[in-house]
């Protein structure tokens, strides 16, 4: 129960990684609200945790919306009185050859410019006042190197990068911790999902891990947990590549060769 007595925030946590992280969060203590567009998705992860017996509330909101970000905040201190984590999940992905991508500003948004926005209300609410926090954005390995057809994604998770050094940087003098996990290919439904990649794709993908499967939610939960928890306490600016050995890899190598 290492989150006893804490208050998070989950954004994205409707379905896949962010799900599991507040289900997880709740899990060893912590009282979580979960963030996401969709009313029904946030509303079921909620059940689901208080059916395993932990304290969760819905944030039912777009997590690209300055506004909403600060009052959604604001309700959290009234209720909790606290905000001690801050997990920053939400985030989109549109696939498209870059001279044609039309989708720059909802990708730039959700993926980037909402990680800014939660973590600065955040930070001016609850932790720079209390002197403490643990913040955790969520990029991808699309962070630390280019994928083809998804320019939006690569760039936003890039800047979630710098932005995550940028804060570590600038809070540490607040007692604000600021890590990244960049999560390698996954088992959600962005990936195995009726909207996932056709199966020869994902064998493609999978046969270029050196560990050889896929990762899970479970698995990236477990490490957003692990920065976010007292275990890390001398960790900030760290930018976690959780991909089974996949940016080990030579580019151009294949497992074969």
């Amino acid at each position: 129960m290492r989150f006893t007595n804490r208050v998070a925030i989950v954004t994205g946590a409707g379905g896949g990684i962010g799900k599991v992280t507040a289900q997880l969060l709740a899990a060893q203590g912590a009282v979580v609200a979960v963030n996401d567009l969709n009313e029904a998705a946030a509303q079921a992860s909620v059940d689901d945790i208080r059916s395993s017996g932990g304290q969760a509330f819905v944030l039912q909101g777009d997590a690209a919306d300055e506004d909403f970000a600060i009052e959604a905040v604001a309700e959290v201190m009234r209720s909790q009185g606290r905000i001690d984590i801050l997990v920053n999940n939400a985030g989109v992905s549109v696939v498209a050859p870059a001279e044609d991508f039309v989708a720059w500003d909802r990708v730039l948004r959700t993926n980037l410019y909402s990680q800014f926005f939660w973590s600065k209300a955040v930070a001016k609410a609850a932790m720079i006042p209390a002197a403490r926090g643990a913040i955790v954005n969520v990029a991808s390995i699309a962070g630390l190197a280019a994928v083809p057809n998804q320019i939006g994604y690569v760039v936003s998770k890039h800047g979630v990068v710098g932005l995550t050094r940028s804060l570590a940087v600038e809070w540490g003098r607040h007692g604000i911790r600021v890590n990244c996990v960049c999560p390698g290919i996954t088992a959600t439904d962005l990936t195995t999902g009726p909207s996932g990649m056709d199966a020869d794709r994902l064998s493609a993908r999978i046969a270029r891990v050196p560990l050889g499967r896929m990762g899970t939610a479970r698995e990236q939960a477990e490490a957003i947990a692990f920065l976010v928890s007292d275990e890390a306490s001398y960790l900030s600016g760290l930018i976690l590549n959780n991909d089974g050995g996949q940016l080990a890899l030579h580019s151009g190598v294949m497992m074969s060769a």
